[in-house]
């Protein structure tokens, strides 16, 4: 049967640029989270800590009570609207408790989002396309950083804007605009860390029980043997072992306000930590993507 028989035809329209193809692949990838049931109840435990704290933040600002007393009864809550020398904001402590939940859903999402390419032997067909190989590593990190925008720096960002609306409006924001800073910067380091971490990893392990397993032991276990060695020593630097621990840190550079004055030196040695195992992700998900046959 000839083509033209066939109805097939070839495309006579302009062509995109296959740089398109990037938002195609995050497109594709946030509706195949969002068609699955468990992961909508993930996105919803991740953001009912946002609403708790929504809503506690505006219902003490809204009591008949002078600004210092309403800012007392926030940090016996957990929230502080700014940085002192006992505690950091609140914004960046929403974002560290919001680790366990972006923990969670990114274990489950890596077999879905990178592991069944691999698995399913489909990537090669999705290559084949004018999507290059640095196309499709972009739009899974993208994808996966998505996720974390989602429940991390979109929220706590949502939280500043309705801090100052109900208290000073342009004036906290203004004085203050170095927190937002800091939330967007600490978001950075967990977008870029965790996304290539996740999406190399799935990329070897393709499978969902080995990814979550792994992913999880890798965050979990470094930090408990770090915490229990530093009570034992009393020496900082095993803190680095903390992977969360050193994302927060190395967040914080920019904003340069930290709980104690070791952190700042540490900081520095978390931010090196983070980048050189992100590079090595990096460096071996490249390769595993270049290993790939393209069908032509």
């Amino acid at each position: 049967m000839g083509i033209d028989i066939a109805n097939y035809h070839g495309w006579h329209g302009e062509l995109s640029r296959p740089a398109r193809g990037v938002f195609s692949i995050v497109r594709v990838a946030l509706l195949q989270v969002l068609r699955q049931k468990t992961y909508w109840l993930l996105l919803a435990l991740g953001l009912a800590q946002f609403i708790l704290f929504w809503s506690v933040i505006y219902a003490v600002t809204q009591l008949e009570l002078p600004q210092d007393a309403k800012q007392t009864i926030l940090r016996e809550f957990g929230f502080s609207a700014q940085t002192d020398e006992k505690r950091d904001n609140g914004y960046m402590v929403f974002m560290e408790r919001q680790s366990v939940v972006v923990m969670i859903l990114l274990a489950f999402s890596g077999s879905l989002l990178v592991g069944a390419d691999f698995r399913q032997r489909t990537l090669p067909f999705y290559l084949s396309r004018r999507i290059g190989k640095r196309h499709y590593i972009i739009g899974k990190l993208l994808a996966v950083s998505s996720l974390i925008l989602i429940l991390t720096v979109i929220p706590a960002l949502a939280l500043f804007i309705e801090y100052g609306a109900l208290t000073t409006g342009l004036t906290y924001w203004l004085e203050n605009w170095r927190i937002a800073a800091a939330v967007l910067t600490y978001g950075a380091v967990l977008c870029l860390a965790n996304s290539v971490w996740l999406v190399s990893l799935s990329a070897y392990l393709q499978r969902a029980a080995p990814i979550a397993i792994t992913w999880s032991s890798l965050l979990i276990m470094p930090g408990r043997l770090g915490e229990f060695l530093w009570k034992a020593s009393d020496n900082e630097y095993w803190r680095l072992l903390d992977p969360w621990r050193d994302m927060r840190l190395a967040g914080q550079l920019f904003f340069g306000k930290f709980r104690k004055d070791f952190d700042k030196g540490l900081a520095w040695w978390a931010l090196a930590l983070i980048t050189g195992i992100t590079v090595v992700a990096l460096l071996a998900l490249v390769r595993r993507v270049r290993a790939v046959d393209i069908v032509e």
